[in-house]
């Protein structure tokens, strides 16, 4: 099929982006298990921040690497006069990454309208909760089917149930814990990245927005307990309290919740109460192994760069015409 020059340069960048997500998201799925034995002994906010990273990095490396190396050079050599035959097959794969990528972004901001839906009905129904100091506000609701839960991005608000306030719900210590729990979440801005990763385009059975999820969760914890044993004991408390309050565990909007599913609470619980030292050395050698990647993927690019204008025409004439 015969296409302008605009239209080459779009099939161009399609095929290459979805090309290299795809290469990237499988490379790292392969090596999961890998990353995830290196990762055990780091501390879980360092973890969390590498799982964070893996996920972005896909997406990023395609853009990277059609905007800044594939594009200048087809701009530099492409003649921008009339048109030029692409093979139907680079034609289907262009259309296959757009609808990767369309299906994506649609998914991303059916959930992030969603949400903003839930969170202004929480902050109609919502009563303020009064607390001394510039803290996270908190919004009681009579019938929240999270107990505990941070809402928001601009504004955050913590959402409690309101039985948790009565007598009979939450004692102070969990009570305070719990909210430590959540104004973690909120200062790490842990519901934009929810945010981000709903929009991101993901190959099948992607083990990692899971896995970073947990992470997460328990990073905030180890914030809220700071190292004392009274804390964690008193969290613990707040975790299997709240569990039990949990109405539907299949959250279907963006919100970083207190409690998780049966098996993560366990493992959550078991951290708390057997706390583990964090290997310092884990996360500096996390540091030095990503910054190597950047520099041999930066080094690489460089050395391609000659061969990067006949390898864009290799891409329109995948299959010959």
């Amino acid at each position: 099929m015969t296409l302008s020059y605009t239209l080459r340069l779009l099939c161009l960048l399609a095929v290459v982006t979805g090309t290299v997500t795809a290469l990237v998201q499988i490379l790292l799925a392969c090596n999961a298990r890998f990353v995830s034995r290196h990762l055990e002994t780091a501390a879980a906010r360092s973890r969390e921040r590498v799982l964070y990273v893996l996920q972005i990095a896909p997406l990023f490396v395609a853009v990277l690497v059609g905007g800044a190396l594939f594009l200048p050079e087809y701009l530099l050599y492409e003649p921008t006069r009339g048109a030029e035959p692409v093979s139907w097959l680079s034609l289907v794969l262009a259309a296959a990454v757009g609808l990767w990528f369309g299906t994506a972004a649609l998914r991303g901001l059916r959930i992030a309208l969603r949400t903003l839906r839930f969170i202004a009905a929480c902050r109609r129904c919502g009563r303020s909760v009064p607390q001394a100091g510039r803290l996270t506000p908190i919004l009681a609701l009579t019938e929240a089917t999270l107990p505990v839960a941070l809402i928001g991005f601009l504004r955050p608000s913590i959402l409690i149930s309101a039985d948790l306030l009565e007598a009979g719900g939450l004692n102070s210590g969990c009570l305070r814990v719990a909210l430590d729990h959540e104004r973690s979440h909120a200062l790490h801005h842990d519901n934009w990245k929810l945010l981000s990763l709903s929009f991101l385009p993901r190959l099948p059975a992607d083990p990692w927005q899971r896995h970073w999820q947990r992470v997460a969760d328990w990073a905030a914890d180890d914030d809220a307990v700071r190292g004392d044993p009274a804390r964690s004991l008193l969290l613990a408390e707040a975790l299997v309290r709240t569990a039990r309050l949990v109405q539907d565990s299949r959250v279907r909007v963006i919100c970083t919740a207190l409690t998780s599913t049966e098996a993560g609470l366990a493992a959550r619980i078991d951290r708390l109460l057997r706390p583990r030292q964090a290997s310092r050395r884990t996360g500096t050698s996390l540091s030095l192994a990503l910054g190597g990647l950047v520099l041999v993927a930066v080094a690489a690019a460089v050395i391609a760069t000659p061969w990067v204008y006949s390898l864009s025409e290799s891409f329109l004439h995948l299959g010959g015409f």
